[in-house]
């Protein structure tokens, strides 16, 4: 417009596998416009931008987006989705030379810069956060992991796939449900005899399959399909076999969040979210705590780190925006 200069603004995005949020911020962070898109359409992300972007006045300085899929050389293939965006497509769309595209879990671990008591359940210590590492770790369609530093005082993120680091049979009646589970899905198997990926069980994905070969192993039929019908029967403990693998996914997910916590030193908090725990916030009993505090002679530094069930499904946008804030 003619006489008024152009507003200052960055473009956020939240991109999941089923719909995307786009977002106009001010330079201090403050959300002006807010619009959401399918994923799985034929218009690619980088048309959406430009959409998004063409009826405001002027480009965007940054754009920022988080996706949920691996990001490599500026580039990322959306779980689900199937299609592919790059940080020069977008650039080029949105008529800006800076685009920044985060892993989902890179920019949940963004979020936990500004997390508030609001955001979250406490499952073990005090909302009185410390200025320490954090861990946030969430069992959704994968396992996504993220961590958060503080660097001289200011945050800063450590993106890492903790989602794969490798789980095994805890007890001996669990060496033949694991052995059924590599022979049923032999990709995710780690090497070692009966070590399989985290993600095998704790994700949406890999349930099922558990739950499958448990069934097997346990010498029933496996009456669940689908998660939503596992957690169901668990929680109403109509179906055994479900009571039991819902007993062991918080188990298995308390204790890599205490092994990964552990190796962070998230004296900070460890965040559970996901859609798999914020729909079943009743499996957090005692024993995924227990299994979280495992630590043998070390078990005080386990007790030691807060954790917490992170309930704000904006973490996409609001570690986006944080990222941002950064720059």
């Amino acid at each position: 417009m003619s006489g008024r200069r152009a507003e200052m603004w960055n473009l956020i995005g939240d991109v999941g596998g089923t719909n995307m949020r786009l977002a106009a911020v001010s330079s201090d962070g403050e959300i002006l416009e807010q619009r959401s898109f399918p994923s799985k359409g034929d218009v690619p992300l980088e048309e959406v931008c430009r959409s998004f972007v063409s009826p405001r006045d002027g480009a965007p300085g940054h754009v920022v987006i988080a996706a949920a899929g691996v990001v490599k050389d500026g580039q990322v293939t959306l779980t689900n989705a199937r299609q592919t965006a790059s940080e020069s497509g977008i650039a080029a769309a949105c008529g800006t030379g800076h685009a920044k595209i985060l892993n989902d879990f890179e920019a949940a671990a963004w979020s936990l810069a500004t997390v508030g008591a609001e955001d979250v359940t406490v499952l073990q210590g005090t909302t009185q956060f410390q200025r320490a590492p954090r861990l946030i770790i969430g069992p959704g369609t994968g396992l996504g992991v993220g961590s958060l530093i503080y660097a001289h005082g200011q945050p800063a993120v450590v993106p890492g796939e903790g989602g794969h680091v490798a789980i095994a049979p805890r007890r001996a009646d669990l060496v033949a449900v694991f052995d059924c589970l590599t022979r049923d899905w032999p990709e995710v198997a780690m090497g070692a005899p009966l070590a399989v990926e985290a993600e095998a069980l704790l994700s949406g994905t890999g349930l099922p399959r558990f739950y499958r070969a448990l069934a097997e192993v346990r010498g029933t039929a496996a009456v669940c399909v689908e998660n939503a019908e596992i957690f169901a029967a668990a929680q109403t403990q109509s179906d055994a076999v479900a009571v039991e693998a819902v007993a062991l996914f918080a188990e298995y997910l308390g204790a890599v969040a205490g092994d990964l916590g552990l190796v962070l030193g998230a004296t900070g908090g460890v965040f559970v979210t996901g859609g798999l725990a914020l729909k079943n916030p009743w499996m957090f009993d005692t024993g995924f705590l227990e299994a979280f505090n495992a630590g043998g002679r070390h078990q005080s530094w386990r007790e030691a780190m807060p954790v917490y069930l992170y309930s704000n499904e904006d973490f996409g946008l609001i570690g986006a925006r944080n990222y941002l804030m950064t720059l």
